[in-house]
């Protein structure tokens, strides 16, 4: 397994993946962003401060190229463990499609996003740890149940795929029910919110899907899915 290529492939993958996921949050996102914004000033009676606007721009995109790197890296740790590396592009888009479901649709289930001027300033750290947590709680418990799956039902994959997706269910069941609530309350516009939230959803998507796309077409073109194959 050559190393060096591999991270190399994560790198430009995640790095090109991740301009264009800031890039298509520019176009997409920010408009909803910049509304609940200025609606938030308004209600506090003060300016929104433009300079500061301009930095949060600009560290927008190295934020989303460094989220398009460790994602990259995530998804080549499943997609070795998966062996998906020779079944096409396809196979790595359905691939990059679970994972996204599974680290972003499933949380937001719980913990719908909102822009950044909606709910309590005070309470962000705690929104951001419940979050997150629920999300590793998905990521982690999928991956560790994939793994058990595997070698439980090594004699059927139907029982395999069985025991995995049930116990996965039982687990993020649980843990919805456990985990706390979001309490803040949300007073902005609804069709702000509702923006918001399906474009964030789309760039997320569309983000994973690049990655996916890019990782398979790097591997083949770099010759990792030959030199894998023969180890």
């Amino acid at each position: 397994m050559n190393i060096l290529s591999i991270l190399m492939v994560v790198f430009l993958a995640g790095s090109a993946s991740g301009v264009a996921y800031g890039v298509l949050n520019l176009i997409l996102v920010k408009p909803y962003i910049d509304m609940a914004i200025e609606l938030e000033a308004k209600r506090e009676g003060v300016a929104v401060d433009l300079a500061y606007r301009s930095w949060q721009l600009q560290g927008g995109i190295l934020a989303a190229v460094i989220a398009g790197i460790t994602y990259s890296l995530l998804y080549t740790i499943v997609y070795i463990v998966t062996k998906s590396m020779s079944k096409g592009i396809k196979r790595s888009m359905l691939l990059a499609l679970t994972i996204w479901s599974l680290i972003y649709l499933i949380p937001v289930l719980k913990y719908p996003a909102n822009p950044p001027a909606v709910g309590d300033p005070e309470t962000i750290y705690f929104r951001q740890i419940i979050f997150v947590t629920y999300m590793l709680i998905s990521g982690v418990s999928a991956f560790s149940l994939y793994i058990l799956g595997i070698r439980v039902g090594k004699s059927s994959r139907l029982r395999s795929t069985i025991i995995t997706v049930s116990s996965y269910a039982v687990v993020m069941v649980l843990a919805y029910m456990l985990m706390p609530s979001n309490m803040d309350s949300i007073d902005i516009s609804e069709d702000i919110l509702l923006g918001f939230r399906f474009t964030s959803a789309i760039t997320s998507l569309a983000l994973w899907l690049m990655i996916g796309v890019s990782t398979s077409l790097l591997w083949k073109k770099s010759g990792l899915v030959k030199s894998m194959s023969m180890d």
